[in-house]
């Protein structure tokens, strides 16, 4: 094989292969050769007919496949000669063949850059302790303890807080509304209204008139001042649920303490995870910032296109050229650090085995309160879904790495910034 290869930049080569003659004829000849041993021809014993009569029904069809076959072959080995990983399917600029000539073909092809001196060591992170504080165990399990607890009806008046269902009619509007759920003393609805309601029971009358404002919910009240005349159906209030032994074991801790020591636990890990995705975030920058290359065209249009369309989906309104702009810069960052990030994997022998794939999806699934059965079907159904879920997966174990290889340096707070400068 005969090659030549152009840089037309640091990511991007073109190819000019030569495939001999006699290889293309020795690959046609036993192409030829094996057709005939199968084909039924009338007149002739199978395996029996001339090769140039099977050459003359089929040689079309078997040169087509032939070549096919070792263009793909020849790209592979060229590609391979030079140590290249490409990032996208080659582009041919054609071929002409003629039978018993050498086969002369030119491609282009994107390819990682090379990079020299990669580091991935060394680099600093803000170590910061975990703490967590009675009072955010406290907070916590009064949150609990408020998702557990449930309104019920009672025949008292009316007071702060409570939840009334209510039938009224909008006199100005002319409109009837039945079962309204209305929250006593709720922001969301005008001051008049709660007023109005607290002191009655269940089968009394009332009125409000209230000014509702511009900005309302209800796009059909808004900056109106309307009057509600109406009957009070029924009054249910909270039944706080008792934080004691017993609502520990529902929900499956041996008592109060184990719950609370369960809660301290998760709200360390919370903030434990939160503060080493800060530290990976921060050592994504100096990588990025530490190694200087381009990035292929090919892998930065597909991550704008993906960055562009996560962005109109927050902004429908927004121009599609604008947001490219915008977001051009982060998507060089982001295709970038994945480079990197894939180089220090295959570099660490980084891999993810089936059961860390079933336990991330099962963990991604469970957020979203979907079987990982659904999650698959709905997110990873084809095999470039999964895949690129996978490289992912390498990606994130590949940056525990280079946290693990970081210098982590003690975080100092302002107030310690501030005592060591009293004491100084």
């Amino acid at each position: 094989m005969q090659k030549t290869v152009e840089d037309i930049n640091s990511t991007k080569k073109r190819f000019v292969v030569e495939i001999p003659a006699e290889v293309l004829e020795k690959r046609i000849e036993e192409a030829l050769r094996s057709l005939g041993r199968t084909m039924k021809i009338p007149g002739f014993r199978p395996g029996k007919a001339p090769l140039s009569l099977i050459e003359r029904r089929f040689g079309k069809d078997v040169e087509a496949d032939v070549l096919e076959r070792v263009v793909s072959e020849y790209y592979v080995k060229a590609i391979k000669e030079e140590a290249l990983y490409p990032v996208a399917a080659p582009v041919f600029e054609g071929y002409d063949y003629k039978r018993r000539m050498p086969l002369k073909m030119t491609f282009t092809v994107e390819c990682l850059p090379e990079i020299e001196d990669l580091k991935y060591e060394g680099y600093t992170v803000k170590d910061e302790a975990v703490e967590v504080t009675d009072e955010e165990v406290e907070n916590t399990t009064r949150r609990l303890q408020a998702e557990k607890s449930s309104y019920e009806p009672v025949e008292d008046a009316v007071s702060e807080g409570d939840l009334v269902v209510v039938d009224f009619e909008i006199v100005e509007e002319e409109q009837e509304v039945s079962g309204q759920f209305i929250k006593v003393g709720s922001e969301i609805i005008p001051r008049e209204i709660s007023d109005a309601l607290i002191g009655r029971k269940a089968g009394e009358a009332f009125e409000a008139r209230a000014p509702f404002p511009d900005d309302y919910a209800n796009k059909n009240f808004a900056g109106k001042t309307l009057t509600l005349k109406g009957t009070v159906k029924e009054v249910k209030r909270l039944k706080q649920a008792e934080l004691d032994d017993a609502f520990a074991k529902d929900l499956g801790y041996e008592d109060l303490g184990t719950l609370k020591e369960a809660v301290r636990e998760s709200i360390q890990k919370v903030k434990a995870e939160m503060i080493e995705k800060g530290q990976k975030a921060v050592l994504v920058d100096q990588l990025v910032d530490g190694h200087d290359f381009d990035v292929p065209e090919s892998l930065l249009e597909t991550e704008l296109l993906m960055l562009v369309e996560e962005e109109k989906k927050r902004r429908p309104d927004a121009d599609a050229e604008q947001l490219q702009e915008e977001l051009k810069k982060r998507a060089v960052r982001n295709v970038k650090a994945n480079i990197l990030l894939d180089l220090i994997a295959e570099k660490e022998n980084v891999d993810v085995t089936e059961g860390e794939l079933k336990a991330r999806i099962a963990e991604l699934a469970s957020s979203m309160y979907l079987s990982p059965e659904n999650f698959v079907e709905m997110y990873l159904k084809s095999d470039a879904a999964m895949g690129l879920f996978r490289q992912n997966l390498v990606r994130d174990k590949a940056l525990d790495v280079v946290l693990q290889k970081a210098v982590k340096e003690p975080f100092e707070t302002e107030e310690a910034d501030g005592a060591a400068a009293v004491e100084g």
